[in-house]
């Protein structure tokens, strides 16, 4: 019989990983420490986003958007009243009171994570009919719709200009917590009623219609709760670049999310926590060997740390189709006959059950 604490192990190794990381990063300092932050917040981003995806089975390429709404939103929040009556001077009436509001940064985080998930909310009907390739290409107009708002609705958004003047509050110990608790809220989704739930019409949709169980609801409410983790890292991100602007909320970051998801599993937690620390270390490697660090001095052409992170994107896909974790989490090895429970092993899933639910 399975140990009552045995469901902690998963989320305790993920934050301890973590901790790993930002243990690097707090000694390191400078660029390597800044590097180890922002794998941190793009952990938060792939954790938040693996609530919907890997519980649906469904991929969605319109998370940016949440995050694109919590950076903004904090940095409403957060940037200095008198210089937010320069940027924006021209609010619309019914937005005039947001010149005159001021919170501090705990307070903001929280409230650019609700205001990601009232996006969520408003949004949710489409994944609660759709499913497979039409869900897909729906999250991806969300995405479209939200960045031509952004880019085009200059009094508010100030358009294509940076967001300036933002106080930066993130650090590495900062996006820690934050890690530590969404990897916590993530897994205790996976094991609620509604994850339980959701991944069951995951492995078998028609089955799991047929049990009564509505499919819908259970991926609106993962989709709404997956919006307010990536509209929290959204915020962290705002906070630690103290500068931004649209252009970093589009398709080359949905690409760079995608494929952390992918590699390490997108059907698994684990999976998307450590794809995104793990490209996220491949990214940094192959920019430094682009730019000469690592072969003295030599610079490589432009673009060639791109194409090496397709080609190893290309590779494990070919060899693991379902990404380095599948649908396993991190656990500790289980002595040999110590009870009968097993992990799952790759070779065990049948992946057409798997994509059921998203290809119906």
């Amino acid at each position: 019989m399975r140990n009552k604490f045995d469901w902690l192990q998963t989320p305790a190794l993920l934050v301890g990983l973590c901790v790993l990381c930002a243990l690097v990063g707090a000694f390191s300092g400078g660029a390597l420490g800044r590097v180890v932050t922002m794998t941190l917040i793009s952990v938060v981003f792939v954790a938040g986003l693996s609530v919907f995806t890997g519980n649906s089975g469904v991929m969605s390429f319109g998370h940016v958007a949440f995050m694109a709404v919590g950076a903004y939103a904090t940095a409403y929040l957060t940037i200095p009243v008198p210089l937010k009556n320069t940027l924006f001077p021209h609010l619309p009436a019914p937005l005039a009171w947001l010149g005159e509001v001021h919170a501090p940064f705990p307070e903001a985080l929280v409230i650019s994570g609700l205001a990601a998930g009232l996006l969520g909310l408003l949004t949710s009907p489409i994944v609660a009919r759709l499913s497979g390739l039409q869900s897909g290409i729906a999250t991806l107009a969300v995405l479209v719709i939200v960045y031509n708002v952004l880019n085009s609705w200059t009094d508010v958004t100030r358009g294509s200009s940076s967001m300036i003047g933002i106080p930066k509050v993130t650090t590495v110990w900062t996006a820690l917590a934050v890690v530590a608790v969404t990897i916590v809220v993530a897994w205790a989704y996976r094991c609620s009623r509604s994850g339980l739930q959701l991944k069951a019409s995951r492995d078998d949709f028609w089955a799991a219609e047929a049990a009564g169980i509505s499919v819908g609801r259970h991926r609106a409410i993962a989709w709404v709760l997956s919006a307010i983790l990536c509209g929290i890292s959204g915020s962290l991100y705002a906070s630690f670049l103290a500068t931004f602007n649209v252009s970093g909320f589009f398709l080359s970051t949905t690409f760079a999310f995608v494929v952390m998801v992918v590699l390490g599993g997108y059907l698994s937690l684990s999976g998307a926590v450590i794809g995104g620390i793990g490209v996220s270390a491949l990214q940094e490697l192959l920019r430094r060997l682009q730019d000469g660090g690592l072969t003295g001095g030599v610079a490589l052409p432009a673009g060639t740390a791109d194409l090496l992170l397709a080609a190893v994107l290309l590779v494990i896909l070919i060899k693991a189709p379902y990404g380095v974790m599948n649908v396993r989490e991190l656990r500790l090895p289980r002595p040999r006959g110590k009870g009968s429970d097993k992990p799952r092993q790759a070779g065990q899933t049948d992946p057409v059950r798997l994509t059921s639910g998203a290809t119906q």
